[in-house]
């Protein structure tokens, strides 16, 4: 109940000191990213999924409108989707070229500090997931992966985490599933503020980033 509470106090002390000191950054990329490609200036279908109920998580957008018939056409990348979750950012013909730089830094990741405010994120927690990626897990033959994900549905979802600062890209799917548990087991204010104190060096060197 303590480690909750201090959780909380935690989100959105820090969250409100992030929206005010990035606010003017986050205007400017809201413009460029307007002026720049089509579409609107958060992904529109940024829906994931925390205790098992879908919400909205905001993010700058960072593809091309025609994303999915872009897919549709490149079955090569479907498959890398498919089978890894994430296509490399340098092969990725969804990415607008003001994208990849918000990628490359996580810059995109940003505005969800409204979400922690909002309290559906934690700072610190699992990565949130998508409804495909829950619905292929639970469909899968492997019981591990199985109850892994659903012990990280117990808990809020977070900005950063174990997987980030553990080499987020290079880490397989399923090793990933296996770090988000292991916060789990583990967390406390503590690991938290190591987390986040670790956050800022990743972000900075790109460790982990394909």
């Amino acid at each position: 109940m303590l480690y909750r509470v201090s959780k909380r106090f935690l989100d959105i002390f820090l969250a409100i000191i992030v929206w005010i000191i990035a606010s003017p950054m986050m205007l400017l990329f809201a413009i460029i990213i307007k002026l720049s490609s089509k579409g609107p200036i958060f992904i529109p279908d940024s829906t994931r999924i925390s205790y098992f109920q879908p919400f909205f998580m905001y993010k700058f957008r960072t593809m091309k409108i025609n994303s999915k018939e872009i897919l549709k056409e490149n079955s090569d990348l479907q498959i890398i989707l498919d089978n890894d979750h994430k296509i490399p950012l340098e092969i990725d013909l969804r990415v607008t070229p003001f994208g990849k730089f918000l990628r490359k830094t996580d810059l995109d990741e940003l505005p969800q500090v409204i979400n922690v405010i909002l309290g559906n994120m934690s700072l610190v927690g699992p990565r949130p997931y998508m409804k495909w990626e829950l619905e292929q897990i639970l469909r899968d033959d492997d019981p591990i992966a199985k109850e892994n994900i659903r012990k990280i549905q117990t808990v809020k979802p977070g900005i950063t985490g174990l997987w980030q600062i553990s080499g987020r890209n290079s880490v397989k799917f399923k090793q990933r599933l296996e770090l988000d548990v292991m916060y789990i087991r583990n967390m406390n204010i503590w690991l938290d503020l190591k987390i986040l104190l670790k956050t800022p060096k990743v972000l900075i060197t790109g460790k982990g980033r394909v």
